[in-house]
């Protein structure tokens, strides 16, 4: 994968995708490029998805400290859901 980035707001607006923290919709912005990337690096542990996912996703989001296990937390399901659906097809 390239390193893409958005080359201002409104390209960034186009690359959010909406996920649930704590019971609340939350936009977060370039979540399937992030994704991609970490899949890109073969990790081994779920430990390592992890933090390379929350490593990548601060870059375009902030995320406050009250909610980082959350968003750890769901950016695995969605990295999952990913992983899953690659097998399928």
């Amino acid at each position: 994968m390239d390193d893409d980035k958005p080359c201002c707001a409104a390209d960034a607006l186009q690359r959010i995708r909406q996920v649930k923290i704590n019971g609340l919709m939350t936009g977060i912005t370039m979540l399937d490029e992030s994704i991609e990337e970490v899949m890109s690096q073969y990790l081994g542990s779920d430990q390592e998805i992890r933090a390379a996912l929350m490593k990548k996703i601060r870059i375009h989001n902030y995320i406050p400290k009250s909610v980082e296990e959350e968003y750890a937390r769901v950016l695995m399901e969605e990295y999952k859901k990913v992983i899953i659906t690659k097998k399928i097809e």
